[in-house]
Formats: C-alpha cells, structure tokens, sequence
C-alpha cells in the first residue's frame, strides 16, 4: 500500500511526445479512493524499515522460545535464527530500493549516503559485514552455522544440548543459549548480538531520515506524503471570533 506499488489502475497510453524521464513522487500515484487521507509514519515508507520490523519481532520469538524452553531445543532454534539474520541483512540491502524510490528527494540522498558509509567504512559497520553478511551468507550457501546451542547451568558452567530421539525434561537447571563459535564476535551472546543488529539498523535508518530534515514518527499522507493538517482553536475550532473562518480562507 506504499509509494512503490500504490498504482490501483493505469491510465491509456496515449501516442504523443512524452517529456524526459523523472523520478516518480508519492503525488503522482493513482490511489484506491480509501488510501489518500490515511496517514502513517514517515518511517513506514521505508522497504527497509518494514523489513527491519519484521526482523524484530523474529527477535521477539527466539526470545520466547529460549525464555519459555525447559526441554533441548533440538535445534529448533535455528529456523527463528537465520530467518531474522537474514530479514535484517536485507533491511540493509534495500536502502539500494528507498534510494531509486519515490519517496521525497532529500530521503533518498540520505538513504544512498547512508549505504555508501556503510559500504565504505566496513570496520564501523562491522556488526553488519562481520555477523548479519557473514552469518547469514555462511548458512545459505554452505549451511555452516557459525551461532550454536549450548546450556548455562546454574553455577555458570556450560554444557551440550541432550542427544536424544525423545525430548526430555532437563533436570540439572540448565538454561538454553546460543552463543558465536567464531569470527570477530566469539563467545558473545548470539541473542544479544542479533538485538544489537536490530538497534544498529534501526538507527541506519532513522539518522538518514533525520538529516533529510523528517521525523521518523511523524504521520504523512498515503497519498501525497504530506503532514496531517493543523486544526487551530482546538477540535471545535476557534469560537473567540465569528468571523475567523473567513480570515482563515483568505490566508495563501
């Protein structure tokens, strides 16, 4: 329903000159009659935001299930883990996609700028080259996981999941984790890593949008991105004169 594929119906095509070619904007879409008056907020027009959501609340499940696990996972994990690394690399990935889009000009210059410090200083942006790329690269192509699952017993200890057909009740008090066999991030806390990934991203994304001079909250316009009109005076406007509503069509 966002700028990029808000097109309801096409118009004829007509057999005459067409001037060059421009960037479209957000005012030139055709919307369903229901679209145009709703607003959202400004960082909802993003492909990369939306994807971003959906790696948070990837985040959120693998937390249940580690929170709420008294059994070995099996590696059922798994599933929940490359999902959200890889939703989260392609968060990244389409800043390529906001940068051509229709969103308004000084967004998509901020968008590419972002992208290309990011694509320039790797060794700033490590959380992205060295664990979401890396990770989720590592899994897709040569199904090697660099994240594994182990158990923190009460006193501190660690040990492997059960081997078992049936999966038993742990008796000794382990708690699940999962946590980076390898790489820049050894040892750390593969759950706490993923969280920082979502932080760093979000920021990727909100930092473009405000030096583009927008607020990510704020509610703009499905149809022309505009910002929600400002009712003066209160709901029932202002009532101290009889005569301002006339004032107010007279200004430009």
């Amino acid at each position: 329903m966002f700028c990029t594929a808000l097109a309801s119906r096409r118009l004829p095509i007509l057999a005459v000159d067409h001037p060059p070619a421009r960037k479209r904007q957000a005012s030139d879409m055709t919307l369903p009659s229901q679209y145009p008056n709703h607003h959202v907020p400004v960082k909802y027009f993003l492909a990369s935001y939306r994807a971003l959501s959906d790696g948070r609340t990837g985040v959120r499940l693998l937390e249940e299930k580690l929170d709420k696990s008294t059994r070995s996972l099996l590696s059922e994990w798994k599933v929940l883990w490359i999902g959200t690394c890889t939703i989260l690399r392609t968060s990244i990935d389409l800043f390529r996609i906001d940068g051509e889009s229709c969103l308004a000009p000084r967004i998509r210059e901020e968008i590419q700028a972002e992208w290309h410090a990011i694509r320039t200083e790797k060794e700033k942006h490590a959380i992205f080259w060295e664990f979401l790329r890396k990770e989720r690269d590592s899994v897709i192509h040569q199904y090697e996981w660099r994240a594994y699952e182990t158990w923190i017993k009460p006193d501190g200890t660690f040990r492997g999941p059960k081997l078992s057909l049936l999966i038993m009740e742990d008796d000794d008090g382990a708690k699940p984790a999962i946590l980076m066999k390898e790489g820049l991030f050894k040892g750390r806390d593969s759950l706490e890593l993923l969280r920082d990934g979502v932080d760093w991203v979000e920021e990727r994304i909100f930092s473009a949008v405000r030096r583009a001079g927008f607020d990510p909250e704020e509610a703009r316009s499905l149809g022309s991105f505009l910002p929600l009109p400002k009712i003066e005076g209160g709901l029932l406007g202002d009532l101290s004169s009889g005569d301002g509503d006339a004032e107010k069509d007279n200004k430009p």
